[in-house]
């Protein structure tokens, strides 16, 4: 008979799995990581462990979300301040998410594995991640002024500049003002 779990037993053993897939992404790609081993660290059995999340990935996907509320929290914060223009804006959210990135500890994670879990989680289950994003640029957007392109080009727009995320390393210190020429040029476009 399956063991069911309190409320309270259930948000402390998502967050035990969560906190373990964290330390674990950390040292090793998450597709060598094992649901042994994470549920080990958690406390809980395997067939506990498919209580929660039907696969590792979905685990991992759990784990994305919760880095995009940290990422996006500062970003956010810069964008609601509005300093700046536009272009300025838009480079100093993304500065301030690669800061919180890096402070993370979760660079590779974030970088080499997420495109991999996502490609895992089947598109309706990642529609809630889509629009959280969304809302990020629509605010972002509707507070810079007229848009001279329809909504999608714009955010998928916004959306090339983050791509340029994993390549800062790369660019090493030019990379902010790369960042902002890109901007700039992007803003130009848009209002």
């Amino acid at each position: 008979m399956p063991i069911a779990f309190t409320a309270e037993e259930r948000s402390a053993i998502t967050e035990k799995l969560l906190a373990s897939a964290r330390l674990f992404v950390k040292e090793q790609s998450a597709r060598k990581i094992t649901v042994e081993q994470l549920t080990a660290s958690a406390g809980i059995s395997k067939g506990a462990f498919y209580r929660f999340y039907p696969s590792k990935e979905h685990l991992f996907y759990a784990l994305l979300r919760q880095m995009h509320a940290e990422l996006y929290g500062p970003a956010m914060q810069l964008l609601q301040e509005g300093r700046g223009t536009p272009a300025r804006q838009l480079t100093q959210a993304i500065l301030a998410g690669c800061r919180a990135l890096d402070e993370s500890g979760l660079c590779r994670f974030w970088e080499q594995d997420a495109p991999e879990i996502l490609c895992a989680i089947p598109p309706e289950e990642r529609r809630a991640q889509q629009e959280q994003e969304y809302a990020v640029f629509h605010r972002f957007l509707t507070q810079s002024g007229t848009l001279k392109v329809p909504e999608e080009q714009a955010v998928n727009a916004l959306r090339s500049l983050i791509l340029t995320v994993p390549m800062r390393k790369k660019l090493g210190e030019d990379y902010p003002r790369i960042l902002l020429w890109m901007a700039q040029g992007i803003c130009a476009q848009l209002f």
